[in-house]
């Protein structure tokens, strides 16, 4: 009898600590639950908020076609940005970047064949950031309809290697993001080209006033860093027009004509606008891809991140 009773008392004591146990499991669960939810919430205000950006964004470049100068520049309001404005919970800046003003990746290819004139600027542009030449071949074989290797580059059999496998695309690139598919584009290498470089249709031209240094000096192997920082004009730089650009040029030196004046021009039409959250201690960041049109503007692509 005494064993029966030791027995029915741990039987209890194990029923007790199952029944905490499961208890413990649902609050956990239940706490989850609500944090899913809240950061659910969170999101959804940011989205909302990036929603907002755009339509700012939008605004800006409204403004801007009302004046009608046909000159984009980094002196322009829409390039000063949207200083920290407090929303509930948080906080929210938001930021312009022409994209035109990036060496544009899909300008390799065109018409079905490599760009020679494009191949020489973002061979200059990896040598002025400092990476390895070899890059330009990877990009190229990248985004290429055929699947031969270029002497440095790579084609499906080298990405079948991987693990797990998968293929060049061989087509134009959708966003600067898919470079961290390309052999040699490491996260360092990343980091460093990605600001550079845009995923633009191929015919979307460099605007040389929002150039960086490091982009001015992909136009022509006479253009060195000083000259490049010359032309650059500390970030502000705003040539009336393209003759006015290629004036400056001559007199340093530089001949900009035929093939290496090819894109060029001193206007843009696509641009990033990029919305910055901080939401009850956690950030956010939200782009999308802007097309300017007569209204201002027409969204092309969004996403969280950055893309372009």
């Amino acid at each position: 009898m005494s064993r029966q009773r030791g027995i029915a008392l741990i039987t209890a004591v194990l029923v007790v600590a199952i029944a905490a146990i499961l208890a413990l499991g649902m609050l956990n669960q239940g706490g989850a639950a609500l944090e899913r939810g809240a950061s659910q919430a969170r999101a959804l205000d940011a989205t909302l908020l990036g929603q907002g950006l755009e339509e700012w964004a939008i605004l800006q470049l409204k403004r801007d076609n009302e004046l009608g100068e046909g000159v984009d520049s980094r002196s322009e309001p829409w390039a000063a940005g949207l200083p920290p404005l407090p929303v509930p919970g948080g906080r929210v800046r938001g930021l312009m970047v022409d994209l035109d003003g990036r060496f544009n990746l899909n300008t390799l290819v065109r018409k079905g064949q490599r760009d020679p004139v494009a191949y020489a600027r973002f061979s200059r542009l990896l040598a002025a950031l400092k990476l390895e030449p070899a890059l330009a071949d990877a990009v190229l074989d990248w985004i290429d309809a055929d699947n031969l290797p270029s002497p440095q580059g790579a084609e499906d059999l080298e990405y079948l290697r991987a693990d797990p496998p998968y293929r060049a695309a061989n087509r134009p690139l959708s966003h600067v993001a898919e470079l961290k598919r390309i052999r040699g584009i490491t996260p360092e290498v990343y980091a460093r080209l990605a600001p550079e470089v845009a995923a633009l249709p191929e015919d979307a031209g460099f605007n040389i006033n929002t150039a960086s240094v490091a982009g001015l000096m992909s136009l022509s192997d006479g253009i060195s860093s000083d000259l490049a920082q010359r032309f650059w004009q500390g970030g502000q730089a705003r040539y009336g027009s393209i003759t006015e650009f290629y004036t400056e040029a001559q007199a340093a030196g530089v001949l900009l004509e035929g093939p290496d004046a090819q894109d060029l021009k001193v206007s843009s039409n696509f641009f990033l606008a990029q919305a910055d959250f901080e939401i009850d201690g956690r950030s956010f960041r939200f782009s999308s891809l802007i097309q300017r049109s007569r209204g201002g503007g027409r969204v092309l692509q969004r996403g969280q991140g950055a893309f372009w």
